[in-house]
């Protein structure tokens, strides 16, 4: 019924359209785009990926946003020129239509040989046929089947309406390479993606799935390929422009398919780079490339950033699962700033309102990030967005949005319906999160600790330091935060156990601070670890930072002492799989934590043992001569097979 009611609807419109000027014909099918424009969400959304993907560092979102609603504009124009297929004759083309290059068609159609017309969805596509009949090159076209039959039978009646003939489904192939056998021409278009089947080449600086059979046939049949391309100047005018051949006889023997395909790719891209807005980006041309970008969003907070860049290499594994290599997956980390503390603020709580046609809310981000911040995002595209913490959540939508990217967040975020914003969260079990399917409770926090990392970062530190076998103590020193303060007198009381343990036993010491460490304390360690002969390392991470310090240190050490304000460090040093002593920091209010009820909820469960500054040299000793096996926890299973239903 539908197929019925649409080709009575087209029918009547190639009628009524022969009494109505060109001119206006082309306005009302400017009209009809920008509202098809409006309400074609699924496609609109592809349609500026793809623009992004291509142009995201050199065009503004504003102006990406302007071609996509141009495309549409274009492509219902394009649709009304089809309507308008049996006007066009000797005069339509003189007045309408620029050849460009007449010569090629004419050396091609004398040269004894079979001539493939090749181009893409660009321009009017399907007025170019009808020119080169009307020029005295009747052309065989290659029309892709439509699902509604009557529709479709009708449309390539008004494809034949001037001497081409459309080549139907079914023995099409068959068919085309009759007709190049027999020295006829035929138009092919040959710029959607081909599975991950079909021959990959550069296109956007991105390998691009393509179909080879426009090539292999040429070859087999000793055809010329004449790549062509129709512009729309303005209305309906026209400049058809037929590029240099194609031609077999002149390639090298290897290879020469895919080098030929990327000539005529290489000539498609510079069409479009010159005339955006006259390609058919509603379509998913990049599918099956096998490359993709994970967006990190940094906020500066190293704890922050390890979680989700656990999470990112989480989704490199899961696409390596699919038998793609861990490079295809790249990460590209943006640091983000914001203005001041109210901007955040605003950003916060503006993103729950957050729609891709939203201007307003790209002016709202413009304005509350600092320039570069907001510039590196706008030039950065990616199929997917991770973010860790509450500060960066707003911004994890936006950018989502703006990529149509699916984005996943790590911790749990303070805005209102946030579960319905991102496309997975990973939330601690501290923080009580809801039941949905989009949500992943964990013990610990996300972390890049593995038995890879552990076995490359000891062998580096190893070259660094001489360590004895025997193993040693591992001393990961946190700081001051919202919750909790690292006075001068428990820097002093750590030491004095570790100091009195170390040169009793004659254990190596190993140590490394955070960003959060107060100087003062930085300075009690560096004045007393150098008269620790036991000490063989002293990482001031505002100083002097290691990448392989923390994954050296678990790696090396048998016992692991961490300051039990940071759950990231906490959650790194459970997941190597040593013995670890947490130790408690002086609080800043009575109130119970989260943090510490997250810490005794581990201690239960035997991951962990929590002693004061005071007493922890006999916890050092019971750790160090427990006989039990050691007890990792992850929650890597959980995160890894959460990401790979996602992509």
């Amino acid at each position: 019924m539908i197929d019925y009611i649409a080709y009575i609807i087209v029918r009547l419109l190639n009628e009524i359209l022969r009494f109505v000027p060109i001119s206006i014909s082309l306005w009302i099918g400017r009209r009809l785009g920008s509202i098809a424009f409006f309400f074609n969400k699924k496609r609109r959304l592809i349609a500026y990926a793809n623009l992004k993907a291509a142009f995201a560092k050199e065009k503004r979102p504003a102006d990406l946003k302007s071609i996509t609603k141009k495309v549409y504009q274009n492509l219902v124009q394009t649709f009304m020129e089809v309507l308008n297929l049996t006007k066009v004759n000797r005069k339509y083309v003189d007045s309408y239509v620029e050849v460009v290059n007449m010569e090629r068609i004419r050396n091609a159609s004398s040269s004894g040989r079979g001539t493939i017309l090749l181009t893409g969805h660009f321009g009017n596509w399907e007025l170019s046929s009808l020119v080169s009949s009307v020029e005295g090159y009747p052309i065989l076209v290659l029309a892709r089947e439509q699902k509604m039959k009557r529709l479709n039978e009708l449309l390539n009646r008004l494809r034949e309406s001037n001497g081409c003939k459309v080549i139907r489904k079914g023995i099409s192939t068959k068919n085309i390479l009759k007709a190049l056998y027999e020295k006829n021409i035929v138009g092919i278009l040959s710029d959607q993606d081909a599975g991950k089947a079909g021959v990959f080449v550069d296109f956007f600086g991105r390998p691009t799935s393509s179909h080879s059979g426009p090539m292999e046939m040429a070859k087999r049949t000793n055809s010329i390929i004449l790549p062509n391309f129709i512009v729309r100047t303005k209305g309906p005018h026209h400049k058809l422009f037929l590029e240099e051949y194609i031609d077999f006889r002149n390639s090298r023997p290897a290879d020469d398919i895919k080098d030929n395909l990327q000539k005529f790719m290489k000539l498609l891209e510079s069409y479009v780079r010159r005339y955006p807005d006259q390609w058919l980006w509603l379509h998913k041309r990049w599918k099956s490339t096998p490359t993709r970008a994970i967006l990190v969003l940094n906020d500066g907070k190293i704890g922050h950033l390890n979680q989700s860049l656990a999470v990112a290499r989480q989704i490199q594994k899961a696409r390596s699962t699919q038998g793609y290599n861990i490079d295809d997956t790249k990460i590209i980390l943006v640091d983000v700033k914001f203005k001041n503390k109210f901007s955040r603020m605003l950003l916060s709580f503006v993103s729950a309102f957050a729609t891709w046609r939203c201007h307003g809310c790209m002016r709202c981000m413009k304005f509350c990030l600092e320039k570069t911040s907001y510039e590196n995002l706008m030039k950065s595209y990616s199929e997917f967005v991770i973010s860790c913490g509450s500060s960066l959540a707003g911004v994890n939508i936006f950018v989502s949005k703006e990529n149509n990217a699916k984005n996943i967040v790590v911790m749990k975020p303070d805005i209102a319906m946030a579960s319905k914003k991102f496309s997975l969260l990973i939330i601690p079990k501290h923080d009580n999160p809801p039941k949905a399917k989009n949500i992943v409770e964990t013990q610990v926090s996300p972390n890049v600790i593995d038995e890879e990392m552990l076995k490359k970062d000891g062998e580096s530190l190893k070259r660094r330091i001489q360590i004895r076998e025997r193993g040693a103590i591992g001393l990961l020193m946190g700081g001051d935060n919202p919750e909790f303060i690292l006075t001068t007198d428990i820097v002093n009381s750590i030491i004095d156990s570790l100091s009195k343990f170390c040169t009793r036993s004659d254990i190596d010491l190993l140590v490394t601070t955070s960003r959060r460490t107060p100087p003062e304390a930085e300075g009690i360690l560096k004045d007393r670890l150098k008269n620790i002969p036991q000490c063989k390392l002293l990482v001031v991470a505002n100083e002097m930072n290691l990448d392989e310090a923390v994954g050296g240190i678990l790696s090396l050490s048998k016992v692991v002492v961490v300051s039990g304000e940071s759950i990231s460090m906490v959650s790194e040093a459970i997941s190597s799989g040593k013995k670890v002593i947490v130790f408690s920091l002086k609080k800043k209010k009575d109130a119970s934590t989260k943090h510490e009820i997250a810490l005794e909820d581990l201690k239960k469960e035997g991951y962990i043992t929590i002693s004061k500054p005071n007493d922890l040299a006999a916890a050092i000793e019971r750790a160090w001569n427990d006989k039990r096996p050691d007890k990792a926890l992850s929650d890597k299973n959980n995160i890894f097979e959460a990401v790979r239903r996602l992509i």
